[in-house]
């Protein structure tokens, strides 16, 4: 499998992101994800701020690894093990838990603002 795969994340009546999985960094959690792909989820903000887009319900429970850390930065696609939740970073912080990065955004990050809670976000397969 490839290390790297274009994913785009349509948030409906907004646009489209665009970004890639990055398979190095925990690649149980991202070949996990890639397989389920296309996923539909109701996505929302970090409680009280937008901090991050959240897509809670992933049913795929990969465990944290060695790489796994407490820091992102503003793009990465995280998955929270303890969670069970892919999250979209719109600001560098540190998080409570440690989190396992399987990958960036590359364009229109910004949209994910313009969205409101409870919106529907579909991440699938970018064609080659």
């Amino acid at each position: 499998m490839k290390m790297s795969m274009k994913i785009k994340v349509d948030l409906f009546g907004i646009g489209t992101i665009t970004g890639e999985m990055i398979r190095y960094n925990a690649p149980l959690s991202a070949d996990a994800i890639i397989n389920k792909l296309p996923i539909v989820l109701r996505g929302r903000f970090s409680f009280g701020s937008k901090l991050y887009w959240i897509l809670p319900g992933l049913e795929i429970y990969k465990g944290p690894n060695p790489k796994s850390k407490k820091n992102v930065e503003k793009g990465d696609i995280i998955y929270n093990p303890k969670s069970d939740e892919l999250i979209f970073i719109l600001e560098s912080t540190e998080l409570q838990s440690k989190v396992n990065k399987i990958g960036k955004v590359t364009e229109n990050l910004e949209l994910f603002l313009q969205a409101n809670n409870g919106l529907n976000t579909k991440i699938s397969k970018m064609k080659s």
